[in-house]
């Protein structure tokens, strides 16, 4: 097996990590869905996103990847929101 297989082989189990873990955080978006809709809570909570962001980027810290992970990880807030949405409307 090539060098380029055996990465491939090890970005394809850290797919699968980033799977249950993106299920994992999905499961508690709906916890969160389900406490904010039982407390008439609104979805978005503009200083918790801001401080989320603020402390990953801090617990990334690289600076070298921060552009993409930023990216990344408002695309799974978007998506988290969504959801969330989804689960209250029901």
């Amino acid at each position: 097996m090539s060098n380029l297989d055996d990465i491939r082989l090890k970005i394809n189990d850290v797919d699968l990590k980033i799977i249950e873990t993106f299920k994992e955080r999905m499961n508690l978006a709906k916890e969160v869905a389900l406490y904010k809709k039982e407390n008439n809570l609104p979805i978005f909570d503009e200083a918790r996103e801001k401080a989320l962001i603020a402390k990953n980027l801090n617990a990334l810290n690289d600076e070298e990847l921060q552009e993409y992970y930023l990216n990344v990880f408002k695309k799974i807030l978007e998506e988290s929101k969504e959801y969330q949405k989804k689960i209250i409307n029901e």
